[in-house]
């Protein structure tokens, strides 16, 4: 008897400390980035005890960049998805997403999902915020277990250009004209893009032999620059040459947050010989820019 007895209290007692102890949030699967949202599948196992009601709440009023603490986003731009319905995380007190009204006791499990609204282009690092849930038992007993919520922006640049490769014209006054300079007929306008620190090069990797000396000049430069080639550098096969370097061109998390950034590069050529003439004709080279982390 005694020995059912102790098996009987050994029961509850396991029942108890389950109940006051249990509330597990576990991640499946990776977040799901877009250029205006993260999404995150969550699986919630709590122990039921009578009906259970789930609450959440941010331990932070920010989703912060763990690599510049500078970079937040607002936890109130974070949401729970529970049962087609979705519900706004803050950091000022409990808001609950899910009541059962159920009846018994066991351990239950609830898919739901994170969702992070309105947000732009996001400088790259890794995100984080502490989320707290509770359940809340028919007698008005909590449970609570905690979840970090975090996701990685990978680094990306990017470089377009709308003035095609770099074209010089030369005419039959240049032919003999020996040491002037042949400017190119359209200056290249280099865009870019990059959620990091970032350094532009030109290779020149890709061309042959130059009948002639050909140089570049950066004229202007816009958005996030912060240093720059400030000479008039004449180019040779196989190299690298150093353009530009600046910060990100990603300011804030909001849609539209890009800083627009882009060079103005001239191009020319001359004839070093003067014993010599050049032939008359369009000089189109295809040099090769490339953009990196700094």
């Amino acid at each position: 008897m005694k020995i059912i007895i102790t098996a009987v209290l050994f029961f509850f007692l396991c029942l108890y400390v389950q109940a006051n102890t249990y509330f597990r949030a576990e991640q499946t699967g990776i977040p799901i980035i877009t250029s205006n949202s993260v999404v995150a599948n969550l699986n919630l196992s709590y122990f039921q005890s009578g009906h259970s009601k789930l609450f959440v709440r941010s331990a932070d009023g920010f989703i912060v960049n763990n690599e510049n603490p500078a970079v937040k986003i607002p936890v109130n731009n974070l949401y729970i998805l529970c049962d087609g319905q979705s519900y706004q995380i803050s950091d000022k007190g409990w808001h609950m997403f899910f009541s059962d009204p159920g009846e018994g006791a066991g351990v239950l499990n609830k898919n739901v999902n994170l969702r992070l609204e309105n947000i732009g282009e996001l400088p790259s690092g890794m995100y984080s915020v502490l989320l707290k849930f509770m359940n809340r038992d028919g007698n008005m007993r909590d449970y609570e277990g905690e979840y970090m919520f975090s996701f990685s922006v990978e680094e990306k640049q990017t470089i377009s250009s709308f003035s095609g490769e770099p074209l010089i014209r030369v005419g039959d006054d240049d032919i003999f004209n020996s040491y002037s300079t042949v400017k190119n007929q359209n200056d290249i306008r280099l865009d870019l893009s990059s959620n990091t620190k970032w350094k532009l090069c030109l290779d020149t990797s890709n061309i042959g032999k130059l009948d002639g000396e050909y140089y570049f000049y950066i004229k202007n430069v816009n958005g996030s620059v912060v240093d720059y080639e400030h000479n008039r550098t004449r180019i040779l096969p196989n190299r690298r040459y150093f353009l530009a370097r600046g910060t990100g061109t990603i300011d804030g998390i909001e849609s539209g947050n890009g800083i627009p950034t882009n060079l103005i590069i001239e191009y020319s050529f001359r004839n070093p010989d003067s014993k010599s003439y050049i032939k008359e004709g369009v000089r189109q080279n295809p040099f090769t820019y490339i953009i990196e982390k700094e």
